[in-house]
């Protein structure tokens, strides 16, 4: 009887062992089998102060970094954000180069080719480290979704289940708060964000009958990327806009030791920007808010 009930005991006790034996098993097969998560996150216009905490949070926990070189300086004092050590490489050097550049203007279809080739090294990279578990992390500057690069470029194609988007504030609003003006002023409809090639095309082949009909109703316009051919952005207003337009150019919007407004108007705009020394990082608004 002794020796049956032995048996019982040790018979329940293997039964338990391979229970938790089976269970072990399955939860490390389990988490091994996890995949990791692609994250783009919007860092907004200038450093930390103006990023948002769930941004923070997302990058705080990265095991991967993908960035231009100047993201890390900007979040130089915040090491606890962004590990040097944690950074892959700039994947924007794979589509837009200046050899890139060039290839543009002289052999479009080497170009797309070129931008093509880029953009499957990067996303072969994504997904390897995705399928290792690693949680990566593109740093846009602003809003991903509006006028970023990673979306435009890098993950066209990339399958939308494996990332998340997590906004961020733009340059647009940023700008809006220096001008500490309503973009929506009486009789104003609406607002326009739009940039030169948006409306015009990449080497301003399209006619101006958009702009012409914007003439008709009072609008806000904000512009990205306008000021390095400002004189042709001004030229096309001028046919349809009156010399006292409000204009205004936020220069560096959002970064508080930079940041500059310039007030000026249609007729007297190419003038005065030549007192400004910078022709990239400055936002192109129209309209009464820009008074």
């Amino acid at each position: 009887m002794s020796k049956y009930l032995g048996r019982c005991k040790t018979g329940r006790y293997l039964t338990v062992l391979s229970f938790f034996l089976a269970l072990f098993f399955v939860s490390t097969t389990s988490a091994a089998a996890e995949k990791g998560r692609l994250y783009v996150v919007g860092m907004g216009p200038s450093g930390p102060d103006l990023t948002a905490p769930r941004a923070l949070s997302v990058i705080e926990s990265a095991d991967i970094f993908l960035c231009s070189p100047g993201m890390p300086k900007k979040f130089a004092l915040f090491k606890k954000y962004i590990d040097p050590a944690k950074v892959a490489f700039n994947p924007w050097k794979e589509v837009r180069s200046d050899a890139l550049r060039k290839l543009k203007e002289t052999d479009p279809k080497a170009w797309e080719a070129g931008i093509e080739k880029g953009r499957k090294k990067v996303q072969d990279f994504i997904r390897d480290k995705i399928n290792a578990g690693k949680t990566v992390v593109i740093m846009d500057g602003g809003d991903p979704c509006v006028y970023g690069p990673t979306l435009y470029y890098l993950l066209k194609g990339f399958d939308p289940d494996l990332f998340e988007v997590v906004p961020g504030m733009g340059a647009f609003n940023a700008a809006s708060a220096a001008l500490k003006q309503s973009l929506t002023p009486d009789g104003e409809r609406f607002i326009l964000l739009t940039a030169p090639r948006s409306l015009f095309g990449e080497n301003w082949e399209k006619d101006d009958d958009i702009l012409k009909d914007l003439s008709k109703y009072k609008t806000t316009m904000v512009w990205y990327m306008a000021l390095r051919s400002l004189d042709k952005v001004v030229q096309r207003f001028e046919k349809y806009y009156p010399k006292d337009l409000p204009i205004a150019i936020v220069y560096y919007a959002g970064y508080p030791d930079k940041e500059k407004v310039l007030r000026s108007n249609l007729g007297n705009i190419l003038e005065d920007v030549k007192k400004m020394d910078e022709w990239w990082l400055g936002l192109f608004i129209t309209g009464q808010c820009a008074k």
